[in-house]
């Protein structure tokens, strides 16, 4: 660090020089060549080596750091989850708890569920981030779900999707969640008063991707009717969302880029 802040005394000076210098042409003044030699003098002082090898160092020694610092922190977050007998899978740069995945950037933590961001947490300490992930999963858990309602609202949020496409059965996930919103808004005793942005029920896809698990958790239908959904392609893998297994939270999830509602054979 001494080095580097001479060198940037020395940059500092050669700025300055550089600066005068090219001031005294532009005003045409004949003391231009004096002042770029200064300049020059200032230049051949700096060790441009040792500059930029005193750069890589100090680079790596900060990515190590970094590197230390981040996986102290995901292996609290692991032992903190353990200690309560919560299911947690360690990961590169990234930690499964329970339903989320958790990776940490920086000083923050980006917490999705089934692909779906839920938050960034600013809380970087293991044990306080564990206590944040059983906070939102208990308001999912908490949050009113009926099956028979879910999938008559589905079934009309589907059916808005389909409009004007006569062939393709399929629709995109994301465009059902948009479709699913608009008709909560629809039997909102708030939004039909006064039907304004503000008073559109909040309803984030990660919550969407919850109650797609919860519903498919005791069976994919209804009466004689079915969820289905399909594999992602490459052209849709930006669009997916990830079920989760809620009887098996570490277990496979059901990637679905498209979904439709079938009559069961």
């Amino acid at each position: 660090m001494p080095e580097l802040n001479q060198i940037a005394s020395q940059l500092k000076k050669l700025g300055s020089a550089l600066e005068t210098a090219l001031k005294s042409r532009a005003q045409s003044k004949p003391n231009f060549g004096k002042k770029i030699e200064e300049a020059a003098k200032l230049a051949e002082q700096i060790g441009w080596p040792e500059l930029v090898a005193e750069l890589r160092r100090e680079c790596e020694a900060l990515r190590a750091q970094h590197d230390t610092s981040l996986q102290s922190r995901l292996e609290k977050l692991l032992q903190a989850a353990r200690a309560s007998n919560v299911p947690a899978e360690p990961g590169a740069r990234s930690v499964r708890v329970d339903i989320f995945r958790v990776e940490l950037e920086g000083a923050t933590a980006s917490i999705s569920l089934g692909g779906a961001k839920v938050e960034r947490a600013k809380e970087t300490d293991g044990d306080k981030l564990f206590a944040r992930l059983r906070k939102i999963r208990e308001g999912l858990d908490q949050s009113p779900f009926n099956r028979e309602d879910f999938f008559k609202l589905l079934k009309s949020s589907y059916a808005s999707c389909r409009r004007g496409s006569a062939t393709d059965e399929f629709v995109p996930v994301r465009e059902l969640h948009r479709e699913l919103m608009l008709e909560r808004a629809r039997q909102s005793e708030a939004f039909r008063r006064s039907p304004e942005p503000k008073n559109v029920p909040a309803y984030p896809l990660h919550q969407f991707v919850f109650d797609l698990a919860r519903f498919i958790q005791k069976g994919v239908g209804v009466g004689e009717e079915r969820l289905v959904t399909t594999v992602p392609s490459m052209r849709e893998s930006a669009n997916t969302v990830f079920i989760p297994n809620l009887d098996h939270p570490l277990g496979n999830e059901t990637p679905a880029a498209r979904l439709a509602i079938k009559r069961s054979t």
